[in-house]
């Protein structure tokens, strides 16, 4: 019987012999790249693995970092509620709040927008006569905490608030705390409702119905 010779091959196959039932030899052939290729992948995954952690941690630490810088406090117009104190600490009188607030917390523009949307006039006393009345340049200086307008002023107040508020949030500005504070909300929200609830309905015999301000020291933050 004749015998077949055993075939070789380059150095990156190994040659494995089997014998069949008819005693023919058969080659079979083992890949050497497998193991490397094997290692490659594993780095591959491990780098990307590491990539995605660094990204992770990276990611984290700049929403850390811009976190705390979006914290800004800005200071107070003072605690003992004296207009002396208040432009003592560089703060403004914003009439439309009716609050002192810290220069990065008034919005000149929108005071202004709000003053022009209808007539106001203050007043010493509540029958808002022309003799109490108090002249603008001295509602602008705060010098008056507490006096009286008209009712139509705290729907304004109430809306001009509101829109702060959310400019505020839109545009990442400073807020003061009179709006942050959740009874402010809740007056808002009586004056708002009254003429639907009849709540809070406050005029004279002859139908002059004032509303009475008073002035509030507020805070001013970024959050």
């Amino acid at each position: 019987m004749e015998k077949r010779s055993q075939v070789s091959f380059d150095s990156d196959i190994d040659a494995e012999s089997s014998t069949t039932l008819l005693g023919e030899q058969v080659i079979t052939r083992s890949p050497r790249r497998s193991r490397p290729a094997a290692i490659a992948l594993k780095l591959f995954l491990g780098l990307g693995a590491l990539a995605c952690f660094s990204s992770l941690m990276y990611t984290a630490i700049t929403v850390r970092k811009i976190s705390m810088a979006a914290e800004v406090d800005y200071g107070d117009c003072g605690s003992n509620e004296s207009v002396e104190e208040a432009r003592a600490k560089g703060c403004v009188f914003d009439p439309m709040g009716w609050v002192w607030v810290r220069p990065e917390c008034y919005d000149a523009e929108m005071v202004t927008d709000f003053l022009n949307r209808t007539e106001f006039t203050w007043h010493t006393e509540p029958k808002l006569t022309p003799e109490s009345k108090v002249p603008m340049e001295v509602i602008f200086r705060g010098d008056h905490p507490k006096l009286f307008t008209q009712k139509k002023y705290h729907y304004v107040h109430c809306t001009y608030m509101w829109k702060k508020m959310h400019k505020a949030i839109l545009e990442h500005r400073p807020i003061d705390s009179y709006l942050t504070e959740w009874h402010h909300t809740n007056h808002c929200e009586k004056v708002l409702l009254s003429d639907f609830l009849h709540e809070d309905v406050q005029c004279t015999a002859d139908m002059v119905c004032p509303t009475w301000v008073r002035a509030t020291w507020t805070a001013c933050k970024r959050y």
